[in-house]
């Protein structure tokens, strides 16, 4: 039996619109909100808003 683990990918960008580092994420999770915790290693980035107004771009989470 074949198991099927869904991604779903994002943009990051800092507060300022600048690309985050790292500047995409995929996840198992597709519904992100403002005060979530991204884990990245040694470092946590904080989402601050949600942009998905555009269905032809990525959805784009605002982190710092």
């Amino acid at each position: 039996m074949r198991s099927t683990t869904y991604r779903f990918l994002f943009r990051l960008e800092k507060t300022d619109g600048t690309p985050a580092e790292p500047s995409t994420l995929s996840a198992a999770v597709p519904n992100w909100r403002p005060g979530d915790a991204i884990y990245l290693g040694r470092r946590t980035l904080r989402v601050v808003a949600v942009r998905d107004d555009d269905a032809d771009e990525l959805p784009v989470l605002v982190v710092e």
